[in-house]
């Protein structure tokens, strides 16, 4: 009944199947989303539309001897098709999610406390004064119900999203999200001193960031091109060892994600054994990635697209890492209520992301760009039968496809999902997102490190 039956009932545009292998994008699986569905997935604990992280209990009941209670652990299965909230905000800027939240909350709660009055003492005289107020009440009870049902699905994403922020606030990822996108989208090109001071003093600080936030940041480094040489490379991974083997991490490193309070700073100078494993394998991954460099067999990131740098506004990282470091600074300063505060203006959401290269290969495949992968990718027709002539048919009259299957064979991620969206919402089409798996950013580390 969508978009994609109503375009194959006409028969006359077919979609096309882009098939593409992982090693030819390993940053954006790597890099700091800064969406709320993405977020969510990199720093809780998320699978299959469940989300678990833990809490510290309400109250004052303190445990035995003195002791405080152990957190609380908290799970929601969330599914974007069946929750109105995730299904209009999974690709908003956590920002305005969180703004957004606030916001559905305290209308419904006004609502709610409406219908309430009315049912209330005050009903009866007001029903009397204007004769037909009996049916406008009887409609509001009615709708009562679901509007608590919508409450309630509001207050599960208030509790995931006080859960990111105190991940986002503790490990300060606005940092780590700002210089990862200046180095991918070539911010620091003209400048390879200051791209690599400013990667080791994030990796070296103890208070920012866990394990697996400085080695990805390492990893982006390694990954962006005309930035860091591999003597370059060395240094800062050689720094953030050694930073992280005398002088620890305040945050820790839970599985996908802790949503508690942060760790005591009684952390500096240990790393737990998950740490170490993490660091183990991040550096295993940085001499992966050195190894593919020496032999030229990784495509490096390069800057936007002119398409998307031609805008006259700032860089695409900056007006997004003002509004999320001002929001992180919030939660900071204003433990309780965080999400209440939030429903002031932010002014200029995050700012627009260069586009990830799966986004451009099925940009370019899709409108038979000339120069661009249309011409460099392998072009098959299913209804061409016995011996097929490639060039032939790559030159046989074509038209745009609307509708595209674009499958990653290797790790997918909901950053890349996203981002490769854009190119449905601005050219009209339909793009289904596949890979072989979906996995999170550490889990992605996990994987380069046992190359």
């Amino acid at each position: 009944g969508g978009p994609r039956a109503a375009g194959l009932a006409g028969g006359h545009h077919r979609p096309v199947l882009v098939v593409m292998d992982r090693n030819m994008d390993l940053i954006t699986p790597i890099q700091h989303a800064s969406t709320y569905q993405a977020l969510v997935d990199d720093v809780l604990d998320h699978s299959a539309n469940r989300v678990e992280f833990d809490v510290a209990p309400e109250g004052d009941a303190a445990g035995r001897r003195g002791r405080a209670p152990p957190p609380v652990r908290k799970r929601y299965d969330v599914d974007p098709d069946a929750d109105p909230f995730l299904g209009r905000h999974r690709f908003s800027p956590f920002p305005e999610a969180i703004e957004s939240n606030g916001a559905e909350l305290q209308d419904i709660t006004a609502r709610e406390q409406a219908i309430r009055s009315k049912t209330s003492g005050g009903g009866a005289g007001s029903d009397a004064a204007g004769g037909g107020n009996s049916s406008d009440l009887s409609a509001a009870v009615e709708s009562l119900p679901a509007l608590l049902d919508r409450k309630k699905k509001l207050e599960v994403h208030t509790s995931i999203l006080q859960a990111a922020m105190n991940e986002v606030a503790s490990r300060d990822v606005p940092a780590f999200f700002e210089l990862e996108t200046g180095l991918a989208s070539g911010s620091y090109r003209n400048d390879t001193a200051k791209a690599k001071a400013d990667v080791t003093g994030l990796v070296t600080d103890p208070a920012k960031g866990n394990v697996c936030d400085k080695v990805r940041l390492v990893l982006v480094y390694a990954l962006s091109n005309g930035v860091g040489s591999t003597p370059d490379i060395d240094d800062v991974a050689s720094a953030m060892r050694e930073s992280l083997e005398t002088r620890g991490s305040v945050v820790g490193t839970a599985a996908g994600g802790d949503g508690g309070a942060p760790p005591a700073a009684a952390s500096h100078g240990t790393l737990t054994p998950n740490d170490r494993s993490r660091l183990d394998a991040g550096m295993r991954a940085v001499e992966y990635l050195k190894r593919l460099r020496s032999m030229h067999m990784i495509p490096v990131s390069d800057a936007p697209s002119a398409e998307s740098a031609s805008s006259s506004a700032p860089p695409s990282s900056s007006v997004g890492s003002d509004m999320l470091s001002s929001l992180v600074a919030r939660a900071t300063n204003q433990a309780t209520g965080l999400l209440a505060k939030a429903t002031d203006r932010l002014g200029t959401m995050l700012g627009r992301a260069h586009k990830a290269r799966a986004t451009s290969v099925v940009e370019n495949i899709c409108e038979m760009r000339p120069g661009t992968e249309d011409d460099e990718y392998l072009y098959l027709d299913p209804r061409v039968k016995g011996d097929v002539d490639v060039s032939a048919l790559r030159n046989a009259a074509r038209a745009p496809a609307r509708e595209a299957i674009a499958f990653v064979i290797g790790g997918g991620c909901y950053a890349e999902y996203q981002n490769i969206q854009s190119v449905a919402d601005g050219g009209g089409r339909t793009v289904t997102y596949g890979s072989t798996e979906i996995v999170d950013p550490c889990t992605f580390l996990g994987h380069l490190g046992g190359l």
